[in-house]
């Protein structure tokens, strides 16, 4: 070799070196701002859900943190939901109690959305192995419209399930893909499953259509393995996550059915059949339900992600039609998460009247949908999705950052959060009582947080906010006799045994009508106090005299 061609091969591998060190770097500096990006997003998120107006459905599922274990569920308070979220709320209050009852229930919400993001990466990076698509499919939840709305970002039950749900079935779809599924982690599958229907009862619907394909997947080994290292190990893992609805249901099957099933198929139809006019735009039929439905799957982020999926979707069937496809054996595991998808989308549809917090389970089942058809796409062909992808990314976040960017404004005043001034508003109602020397007695209201940030004592009968108290004229007295619950006509009764030290109403003038006449005819001292206000109305308290009723 000539000394011209040395000089040449060592310059072209200089050359090489440098180019090597370059497209390193580069990609350093892409995955720091990538996991920058995200970090700033959930920063965001947290702020705008720390800010986000208190809500009525807060009121069933925050005073559970402070109230269990000294009263049990069903038995002594009201409570329409099965277990589970009671006792994360109860776990978060806790951990993080000095935040109060509200703060530290927002908190709970946000790991959870922490642990969804996480659920998301991790699954569609180990079906996809690729890092573009999981941090797509991070933003494309994080930019989806329902969940910036209540359904995400109050402290209720309607996100618990979905982390829990998604980890399960991207568990069984990761695992059934190999030739040995490994038994441990099917199991935790099945238990991730069991969680979230123990969180939320509809998303019960992530289990038939895994539960079914267990006995199938993999395809590739004999029908005593599957049994063995598939079924069995899901089957257990199912049952420990279910150990806390078992418990209920064992413990008073009829106390347990009568709040969770007999309450949503009866009374609270009723009432709402009677009272929609107060609830504008409220979903009774199959047309309004569709509108909610548009709105949570066809809109914002949502359209977007379902734009890249049907991309996805003819990308592979393109790869097949021309032999080039990377991995045809996950075809099982497309049907299965398509079976979940559309009998969620169906059975979002039964409850009555339909809200859109009701609709967002589906939207989780899409991130492992996309993987799967991105995970049969050939090579050459995943370049051209790069583009879309990223356009798509860009798109999303257009369009979700005028929402999100006031909550990162907001960390710098956390004196302005919801939580706090809920803190607030029961201290100034704890020191309104105080100097005004007010007889002992719980406070009646339909806003019981604001008593229970103070530590004061309210009526189990309103533990859960006015669900209980306005189904009253709807419940018939055999399913009555299982709820702690009063109506209008029984809150003589009621506060005859046990005067209120103090009433607190102003957020729902016809529910607390009845309370108003009390105060009227025993000589209750209306007090001005601040910090009462909130999205419902302003806060008007009345405390209870001497020259009142003893």
């Amino acid at each position: 070799m000539s000394v011209l061609q040395s000089n040449q091969l060592a310059a072209a591998v200089d050359q090489a070196s440098h180019v090597g060190h370059r497209q390193k770097w580069l990609r350093l500096a892409v995955s720091v701002a990538s996991v920058a990006g995200v970090a700033l997003l959930l920063g965001a998120l947290y702020g705008r859900l720390m800010t986000f107006g208190l809500r009525r459905d807060e009121m069933m599922f925050v005073p559970p943190a402070q109230y269990m274990p000294d009263w049990q569920l069903y038995q002594d308070v009201f409570f329409n939901h099965v277990p589970n979220v009671a006792w994360f709320f109860h776990s978060m209050h806790i951990v993080f109690g000095d935040q109060g009852l509200l703060g530290a229930a927002r908190i709970g919400v946000f790991l959870l959305w922490v642990l969804l993001i996480l659920a998301i990466v991790w699954t569609t990076l180990r079906i996809s192995r690729s890092w573009l698509l999981a941090l797509f499919s991070a933003v494309a939840i994080l930019a989806a419209d329902p969940l910036l709305g209540q359904a995400g970002m109050a402290a209720t039950n309607n996100l618990l399930p979905l982390p829990f749900a998604l980890l399960g079935l991207g568990l069984f779809v990761v695992e059934t893909m190999e030739q040995r599924p490994r038994s441990s982690l099917i199991f935790v599958a099945g238990m991730c499953l069991s969680l979230a229907a123990g969180s939320k009862v509809s998303a019960v619907v992530f289990i038939p259509p895994v539960a079914l394909a267990a006995f199938l997947l993999p395809a590739r080994i004999s029908l005593r393995t599957r049994l063995t290292g598939t079924v069995l190990p899901l089957a257990a893992g199912g049952l420990v996550g279910a150990l806390p609805v078992f418990w209920y249901l064992l413990d008073d099957p009829q106390l347990f059915l009568a709040h969770v099933l007999s309450f949503h198929t009866g009374p609270h139809i009723a009432y709402w059949t009677a009272n929609a006019a107060s609830e504008p735009g409220l979903a009774m039929g199959l047309g309004g339900k569709l509108q909610l439905a548009f709105g949570a799957w066809l809109a914002g982020g949502s359209l977007i992600l379902a734009t890249v999926l049907v991309y996805l979707f003819w990308m592979s069937l393109r790869a097949g039609h021309k032999g080039e496809r990377q991995d045809g054996k996950c075809l099982g595991q497309i049907v299965v998460v398509l079976a979940v998808t559309a009998l969620a989308a169906v059975l979002s549809f039964v409850p009555t009247p339909g809200f859109p917090q009701y609709y967002i389970q589906p939207l989780v089942c899409l991130p492992i949908l996309g993987a799967l058809l991105y995970r049969q796409i050939g090579t050459q062909d995943r370049q051209q999705v790069v583009p879309v992808l990223c356009a798509s990314m860009f798109v999303m976040l257009v369009i979700t950052l005028p929402r999100l960017m006031p909550g990162l404004a907001s960390l710098a005043k956390p004196d302005d959060f919801t939580s706090a001034r809920l803190v607030r508003g029961g201290q100034e109602l704890q020191q309104a009582l105080a100097s005004h020397n007010v007889p002992e007695g719980p406070v009646a209201t339909f806003m019981p947080l604001y008593p229970m940030e103070a530590g004061l004592d309210i009526y189990p009968e309103f533990a859960s906010g006015q669900f209980a108290y306005r189904i009253a004229p709807y419940t018939d007295a055999e399913l009555a006799a299982f709820y702690r619950m009063v109506g209008a006509d029984g809150l003589g009764d009621l506060f005859g045994k046990q005067p209120p030290a103090a009433i607190l109403v102003g957020y729902d003038p016809d529910l607390e009508a009845p309370m108003l006449e009390y105060v009227r005819a025993n000589n209750y001292l209306e007090v001005p106090v601040a910090e009462l206000s909130n999205r419902y109305g302003e806060g008007r308290l009345f405390v209870r005299t001497t020259g009142g009723q003893d």
